[in-house]
């Protein structure tokens, strides 16, 4: 037999101009990891534990700590995701889900701790209810020196069910926020290990996309997470209307009547035991709040006194996000492209209420007849969900946050997915956030939000040499439009109609839109 060492191993490999991939080993807390070396020199991580699985008599408490581990943890393929429910595209994920997912994932450029680069870590969208981390393997934010981090939680009745029973076990009287709760944990994991990745703990941004990017706001709300992240990055939130403990208290003891088990202790006692497909099952289509629509199911504000405090307006008027950097936006287009045109008027009558005289205009019906679609904004059905559910509140929000002095950019974004020639829709913007350009597209195609976000992401402001000007809200309700006609500030935009939106309310309305 003959033996080689570590050095003749390289020189062997380097001369027969094979790839080097050797495992890489990272101290962090509970054990040691190894990850996947890319062939750029990047390093990626799977599946690291943050904390212990919450199952069993865990199901429904703070997230745990995690037991140490003996020996090197293999980091080098995805982790399982969190049990979910069915949502008609998650089939993959449901195979392999389990309790046990409260994992992080890493992307990283090196491994040096004295780099100290900034950090970004991402939610995972899903409606609460769905989702996992993913796969990095796409992902091209380190090339911009960036650490990238993709954090799990649990998701829909497993993250958000409230009970009676569950706030008098706690010592906050609190539920139906354990999915922020894993977040938290998350960040906290983050601030404890990250130097090893090569970040900075000093310099975390928040993100997400969707129901992540909602999550990511309920953040900035919430006082257990201060501290933990200096800024923000809200891409097509949909914020749900507050919910009370009323409510979830509500949900929860329906949720107990399907299972026919009896109400307190004595049902989640027996809550805790049950299979969890049998739970989520249980769990669909579970009564939201009055007036709600119920695709906000486990997206509403649940407001426990201890999580989250307070709601959106009394949050920014009690200086929630004050000490750290945001931006905040959403798609030309969003939802409500497979409704048709004739559907408009109701729609804009469910939005609206007993405002709906004076938006109808505002969508272009005048004199009984309907308008065309606009080649920008899609159909009234399109531009009805757009604006109630994530533009309008955008732009309200962002309001809010520019009076509370939070430092805050708005932005529109208009592309399609690429190379698709269809208009924007309901996360388009991800594949030019986390991927790079492909080297037959042109430039034009693929606008620059990823050196934009970049910039937020490493100096707090996303402005920076070669592109064109982001103006902060704070200068004439200001915001940036990224579309294919070209990249340009606005002033104002859609004003009236968002005004109209909200004049009487103080919280977004996620409102019930008909079929």
């Amino acid at each position: 037999m003959v033996l080689f060492s570590l050095k003749t191993l390289l020189g062997v490999l380097l001369l027969l101009h094979l790839p080097i991939t050797m495992a890489q080993q990272v101290s962090v807390s509970g054990g040691r990891v190894s990850g996947l070396a890319m062939p750029d020199g990047s390093t990626i991580f799977y599946g690291i534990p943050y904390a212990a699985a919450p199952s069993g008599q865990l199901r429904w408490k703070p997230p745990a700590p995690r037991a140490p581990w003996a020996g090197v943890r293999d980091a080098g393929k995805q982790a399982p995701a969190c049990v979910q429910a069915d949502a008609g595209w998650n089939a993959a994920l449901i195979k392999d889900a389990s309790e046990d997912c409260l994992t992080v994932a890493i992307h990283t450029p090196t491994l040096d701790r004295q780099a100290r680069l900034p950090v970004l870590v991402y939610i995972h969208g899903g409606s609460n209810a769905a989702g996992a981390a993913g796969s990095l393997e796409q992902d091209a934010l380190h090339r911009e020196g960036i650490v990238l981090v993709k954090m799990q939680y649990r998701l829909g009745a497993f993250g958000f069910l409230g009970l009676e029973a569950l706030r008098k076990e706690d010592p906050h009287q609190s539920s139906a926020n354990y999915g922020l709760l894993d977040q938290i944990a998350a960040l906290k994991w983050v601030q404890t290990n990250i130097a090893a990745f090569g970040g900075d703990p000093a310099r975390v941004t928040i993100s997400g996309s969707s129901a992540g990017a909602t999550d990511a706001l309920f953040l900035t709300y919430s006082p257990l997470a201060k501290g933990l992240f200096q800024r923000a990055i809200i891409q097509s939130a949909a914020p749900g209307a507050p919910r009370t403990a009323a409510h979830s208290d509500a949900m929860g003891n329906e949720l107990l009547a399907r299972l026919k088990l009896p109400a307190g202790t004595a049902g989640l006692a027996a809550l805790r035991k049950l299979p969890a497909d049998k739970i989520n099952a249980a769990a669909l289509n579970l009564p939201v709040s009055p007036g709600v629509d119920p695709s906000f199911t486990w997206e509403q504000l649940n407001l426990d006194g201890y999580v989250l405090p307070h709601s959106y307006a009394a949050a920014h008027a009690n200086g929630a996000g004050r000490d750290i950097a945001i931006i905040i936006g959403s798609n030309t287009q969003e939802l409500g492209g497979d409704r048709k045109q004739d559907a408009g008027a109701a729609m804009v009558q469910a939005a609206f209420g007993a405002k709906a005289a004076a938006a109808l205009p505002l969508y272009g019906y005048r004199d009984g007849k309907a308008p065309d679609a606009d080649p920008l904004l899609g159909n009234v059905p399109t531009q009805v969900m757009t604006d109630m559910w994530f533009r309008c509140p955008a732009r309200w929000l962002a309001h809010r946050m520019r009076d509370a002095g939070t430092r805050v950019w708005r932005y529109e974004f208009g592309f399609g997915a690429p190379g698709s020639g269809k208009p924007p829709e309901h996360t388009t913007e991800m594949d030019y956030v986390y991927h790079a350009r492909p080297s037959a597209t042109p430039p034009g195609d693929w606008p620059p939000v990823q050196r934009y976000w970049a910039n937020f992401i490493r100096n707090g402001d996303p402005n920076g040499d070669g592109l064109p000007v982001w103006p902060m809200v704070a200068q004439r309700d200001s915001s940036i439009s990224i579309a294919p006609h070209g990249i340009a500030a606005k002033v104002n935009a859609r004003a009236e109609l968002c005004d109209l939106l909200f004049r009487g309310v103080d919280y977004p309305p996620s409102a019930v839109v008909p079929n």
